[in-house]
């Protein structure tokens, strides 16, 4: 018997999703002798981490909301732009996200974010590596870098404080223009006059791959994997609680790391934290004539990303500021696939349109650490389009809080505080 099981509970510690942060940190919290249990709905399809690009991007550092927000603004909520949509029905739900959004659209918002977020994501790629060891993921990871395209001067010109703030952070990012964009990628389109090569970025191979292989490594060790929706979490003396359909799931610690969820489930709790969904879509398609694509690549004056998946390439959408529960609509992602037949010549379409609900803060920063009136729960949620390259990195902060450990990065920015 587990002193888990000696002490009345069902774990050491209670899991409140199966996403790749919340696997990542029942892995870490494993591997310090703790028993753990994650609950989920148990829909591997719907889970974020399953549906992106494969990009475990060093120069993921900036904000969604930055100064050039404002003058695409009205080009946003007409639903007119692949990179960026808002779901007008959600906008009385989430006034008090949007209005703490757009007072981040500004350059000081973006340098404070980067800032924070800098540490994190320089830090992914190790991460994956130390659980890949684990998880058996190793295979799955590939160092071939990230390209970000550019369709004219201009908007290379208008990427001026990204590139300044990349190189400030230690993030190399090499100009490529003219034949040199497609000595790299000979298939694109002769539309894009220059692109940014970021060679410190990896990917892996069918994310949703790297998600099963830490679900059947944690459960390899022992893990409980609880299928249901978590509901009235709870601080008791010495432990939490919560319900899971008619049963009571009691730990030592609980972890809150439901993705676009926590914030509906930190309400129960008395914790206010403003999150919206950043919803994304994909779709696969065969190449056809004979081209390939050797890594993801970005068209920014289009806001779509083509990746290799296999056989087929995925075309995603940027974000669709919704609430989690909305019904899907896949009219962003049309527009997504209209653009990218003009970068590459995309064949038939394999499977279905798919999409999933990644968390957003209003600043892009995850929220990260002990609740502030709850000792007993930390929370983990909030990583936004970074929660696939950032959460080996997140759980291992959360196995150390839980476990007393100092941090070997900075997780202040990170903090509820801000948002209370």
């Amino acid at each position: 018997m587990s002193p888990a099981d000696a002490g009345g509970r069902d774990a050491d510690v209670v899991i409140i999703g199966g996403g790749i942060v919340g696997l990542s940190a029942g892995l870490e919290l494993q591997s310090r002798g703790r028993s753990v249990a994650i609950v989920d709905p148990g829909d591997p399809l719907r889970r974020a981490s399953y549906g992106n690009a494969g990009v475990l991007s060093r120069g993921s550092i900036l904000p969604i909301a930055g100064p050039g927000l404002w003058m695409n603004l009205v080009r946003y909520a007409r639903g007119a732009d692949p990179g960026v949509r808002l779901r007008h029905a959600s906008i009385p739900t989430l006034i008090g996200w949007y209005r703490r959004f757009l007072g981040r659209a500004n350059e000081a918002g973006v340098r404070n974010a980067a800032a924070a977020l800098n540490p994190l994501v320089a830090a992914s790629i190790d991460r994956h590596l130390a659980l890949g060891a684990i998880a058996g993921t190793l295979p799955l990871i590939r160092r071939d870098g990230w390209f970000r395209l550019y369709r004219s001067d201009a908007s290379l010109a208008g990427a001026a404080l990204e590139r300044a703030l990349l190189a400030e952070h230690g993030v190399k990012a090499d100009l490529l223009s003219g034949e040199a964009v497609y000595d790299l990628e000979p298939s694109l389109s002769r539309m894009f006059p220059h692109g940014l090569m970021f060679p410190q970025t990896g990917s892996v191979i069918t994310p949703g791959e790297v998600v099963n292989r830490f679900e059947a490594a944690f459960r390899a060790r022992g893990g409980v994997a609880i299928v249901g929706t978590a509901q009235g979490l709870r601080q008791e003396e010495g432990g939490v609680a919560l319900q899971v359909g008619g049963r009571t799931v009691r730990a030592g610690h609980a972890v809150l790391s439901a993705g676009a969820w926590s914030g509906k489930l930190a309400r129960a709790l008395g914790y206010a934290i403003p999150l919206a969904s950043e919803r994304g879509h994909h779709a696969h398609f065969r190449l056809r004539d004979g081209a390939v694509l050797g890594r993801a690549v970005n068209d920014t004056g289009a806001g779509v990303v083509v990746a290799p998946m296999g056989d087929t390439v995925r075309v995603l959408t940027g974000v669709e500021l919704c609430d989690p529960d909305d019904a899907p609509d896949f009219r962003q992602l049309a527009l997504a696939v209209e653009n990218a037949r003009r970068m590459l010549p995309l064949g038939e379409q394999v499977g279905e349109n798919w999409f999933g609900n990644r968390p957003s803060t209003p600043d892009s920063l995850p929220v990260i650490g002990v609740a502030p009136r709850h000792d007993r729960v930390v929370f983990a949620f909030g990583h936004g389009h970074i929660g696939l390259s950032t959460g080996p990195v997140t759980g291992e902060i959360v196995a150390r809080l839980i476990c007393n450990e100092p941090q070997t990065l900075p997780i202040a920015p990170f903090d509820a505080r801000r948002f209370l």
